[in-house]
């Protein structure tokens, strides 16, 4: 049995015993029986109409909730590409700091180095200039002499 087989035989069923009473009625009032039958089709048409809509209802329900598990889906895909995307931005901006860190570091160590060795050529400098000037004294000392 299929899957409309089994609602098709419990409305069947449920006919069948819908149309006791209206048998009955149809002989107690003279009724003919093509009037009970055009009466059941009526029915049966109504039933299979209504079981078509509640189907077609269901079907665009659950068409719904997958558009909108869908959408939710994508949102958090949105999500996480924004959230990686600003970790990568910020990274960036670390690694620039950082660089920019050691540059600042680099450019400060060659300031000192260079201020070293100045204070190194100011310091012979000095000495140059002592001894040039205990090289005089000296010598004066000795034409003094």
């Amino acid at each position: 049995m299929d899957l409309f087989g089994i609602p098709r035989a419990a409305i069947g069923t449920s006919l069948k015993l819908a149309r006791i009473p209206l048998d009955l009625a149809a002989r107690l009032t003279g009724r003919s029986q093509a009037a009970v039958d055009r009466e059941l089709r009526h029915q049966e048409a109504q039933e299979r109409r209504e079981q078509a809509a509640r189907r077609e209802q269901e079907r665009k329900q659950k068409a719904e909730k997958d558009r909108e598990a869908e959408q939710r889906r994508a949102a958090q895909a949105e999500r996480r590409r924004k959230q990686a995307a600003e970790r990568a931005a910020g990274q960036r901006e670390e690694a620039i700091e950082a660089k920019a860190k050691r540059d600042q570091a680099e450019a400060l160590e060659a300031e000192k180095a260079a201020l070293d060795e100045r204070e190194e050529a100011l310091v012979a400098a000095d000495e140059a200039e002592r001894l040039e000037d205990a090289a005089a004294r000296a010598k004066g000392r000795r034409k003094g002499a």
